[in-house]
Formats: C-alpha cells, sequence, structure tokens
C-alpha cells in the first residue's frame, strides 16, 4: 500500500463518517455513534457529530492530506522497514489517538492501540470503517486491552502522574509522551459579542475535558463580565446533564463552604485562581495589569499550555476564538510533530 493509495483510503474515511453517521443512516456506525453515550456519558451524540465533522472537514479530504504530507520529504512515508508503534489513548474526547493512528498509518508503520475504555467503542468502528475501505489495513492495525509486546516506539497520552510510570516503563524504546495540558485564553475587554460566543464554544465544547478546552482566563484589571457571562447562557442547556451538574454541585458547595469568591451562572463557576487547570463546571481567571504581562505568564506556563486564545495580531502564537476544537492536520498535540518522530525510528 503506498502512500498515494492509503491517502485515497483516509479522504474515503472521511466521506463514510460523515455519510455512515447520518441520521436514518441505518449504519453501524450510526448506531455505535448514538449509543456513544451508553458506554461513555461525557460522549453525547452531540459531541460525537462534531468531532466527527472536525476530523472529517479538518484532516481527511484530499487538499489537506496533500498539503500534509507535501511538507516532508517522500522518503518519511517510504521507511525501509515498517516498525509497530504503540498508541495509549487518553479517551477523555470522541476519537482521542485517531491523530496518531492516522500519522502512522500515512507514514507507512503499523499501529497497535491501547484503548481507553472511555472510547473503545468509537476508535473500533473507525477501525471497522479502514477494513471496508481497504482490507490491507488488517495487518496494519491491531487493538489490545491487554499485555503489549514486540513494538518498536510508543506515543502516550495521560496525566502527569501517568507520564512518569510511562517514561519508566518505556525507558528503552523511541517515545513521545504527553501530559497534561489546558488552553488559555486571553481578554482585552473589547472583544465583540460574537468572539465571546465563540470563546464560550473553546471553553465548554466535550464538556471542557480536553486539552484544547479553554479552562483559564487572563483578564485585563476591572474587567466587566456582564458581556462574558451572557456568551456563556448558549451553555445553559449543561444542566440537564447530570455528571456534568454533579461535578458542578460539588465544586459549588466547596466553594460555599470555604468561603472562596466566585461568580455562579446556575451551571458554571468562574473564580479566581493562579491555577491553568480548572476542574470540571469551573473556569479559573487571572487579572493583568498590562499586555507584556499576560504574554509573561504565558511564556512562563509553556509546558503548561496547548492552545492560547486570543487577538492574534498581538499575543504570540495566538489562534482565534471558537477553532480550540477544529485543529488543522498539522497541530501536533504538545507541538511535537508526530511525522518527524516517526521517521528517525
Amino acid at each position: 500500500m503506498n502512500l498515494h493509495s492509503r491517502i485515497d483510503s483516509f479522504v474515503k474515511l472521511g466521506e463514510k463518517m460523515l455519510g455512515d453517521s447520518k441520521q436514518g443512516s441505518g449504519t453501524r456506525f450510526e448506531s455505535i455513534v448514538k449509543d456513544a453515550s451508553i458506554h461513555n456519558p461525557w460522549f453525547t451524540s452531540e459531541n460525537v457529530y462534531y468531532a466527527i465533522d472536525a476530523i472529517a472537514n479538518n484532516w481527511l479530504t484530499r487538499e489537506n492530506l496533500n498539503s500534509f504530507v507535501s511538507k516532508y520529504p517522500k522518503s518519511f512515508f517510504d521507511p525501509q522497514k515498517a516498525k509497530k508503534i504503540v498508541v495509549i489513548m487518553a479517551g477523555n474526547v470522541p476519537f482521542a489517538g485517531l491523530h496518531d493512528m492516522i500519522c502512522i498509518l500515512l507514514s507507512g508503520h503499523r499501529f497497535l492501540g491501547k484503548v481507553s475504555s472511555k472510547d473503545g467503542q468509537l476508535i473500533s468502528a473507525i477501525i471497522e470503517l479502514l477494513y471496508e475501505i481497504d482490507s490491507d489495513f488488517k495487518n496494519l492495525i491491531e487493538l489490545s486491552e491487554v499485555t503489549l509486546h514486540g513494538f518498536d516506539a510508543v506515543i502516550a497520552t495521560g496525566s502527569d502522574n501517568s507520564s512518569r510510570y510511562f517514561d519508566y516503563y518505556f525507558k528503552n524504546y523511541p517515545t513521545i509522551i504527553r501530559k497534561h495540558r489546558n488552553s488559555i485564553a486571553i481578554l482585552s475587554g473589547s472583544e465583540s459579542e460574537e468572539q465571546l460566543t465563540q470563546l464560550s464554544d473553546d471553553i465548554f465544547l466535550y464538556f471542557g475535558l480536553g486539552c484544547r478546552n479553554v479552562s483559564m482566563l487572563l483578564v485585563p484589571v476591572g474587567y466587566d463580565f456582564k458581556g462574558l457571562l451572557k456568551a456563556f447562557k448558549a451553555w445553559q442547556n449543561l444542566d440537564t446533564h447530570n455528571k456534568y451538574m454533579n461535578n458542578y454541585e460539588f465544586q459549588k458547595t466547596m466553594n460555599l463552604m470555604n468561603l472562596i469568591d466566585h461568580i455562579d451562572t446556575d451551571f458554571m463557576l468562574l473564580k479566581q485562581n493562579d491555577s491553568i487547570s480548572s476542574t470540571v463546571g469551573v473556569v479559573h481567571y487571572k487579572e493583568y495589569d498590562n499586555i507584556q504581562t499576560a504574554i509573561k505568564f504565558i511564556h512562563d506556563h509553556l509546558d503548561e499550555l496547548q492552545c492560547v486564545v486570543g487577538d492574534v495580531n498581538v499575543i504570540p502564537n495566538a489562534i482565534p476564538f471558537g477553532t480550540c476544537q477544529n485543529p488543522c492536520i498539522d497541530e501536533f498535540a504538545d507541538g511535537i510533530d508526530t511525522i518527524d518522530f516517526l521517521s528517525k525510528l
């Protein structure tokens, strides 16, 4: 299977993901998408459909794939010997680990997935679609829920604690070990209503569980939150989700008991805190005196950040509001180029 045929297969995969997931299509893939929340209550149909649309349209088009591979030498996609690459998947958002699988297969290597119990059904369903497109993938893809063996390199994503375990356990192998990260937004106070609404998507999509979700806001001293809180109302329906609201209610109780100042919207809490990472149902904010202070804060915490949202003309390496959950195929987690890593094996 050469690179051209692999690209063809992934283009067809994007088309099948969109077509087979349509309500009323009667396909097995549609059934798995609809039932995803049974296995994992965080994977609502709305979130899974959003992920499918983003993956199919941002990654799996011929134009995007051709542009992606054109950035590398052709030799990167024609290894002398295919290696077996273990991918330990996080399972915090739908289809976590799929980008790694695409990179591995595009590069001509073999994929061994250690599936998360939270996301196993969705990843398995994607692999079934690939088998339907080209049966040769059966020789290149393997899933395991038990002990891993016979592999050549490892890509693992997890918490800061699990990363230390991965570092030790796989110390004799080439690795990409990804730690816990979050995203941050810088506000100036001059944002439009549309931008604030887009920011609310960056915060609340996938219930805030992804590393690309904004968990902290940098705001100027004396910032008026009224416009932002109005924008948050677009996500008021989160109050119908039992697990989310259990988290929110617990955090609200803890803040009240400990007399911690906060803003309560009846479905999320906004509170001043210097930690970039926040729990489900809570968004932190930190005040800054001037924009250079905010930029310095970002620079000092780069190892904790996945995305920085803000004015792209002012903030270095910032991305526009509303784009956190729509990464391009060449946006790598933790900024580590997976294709380049695979080329050096």
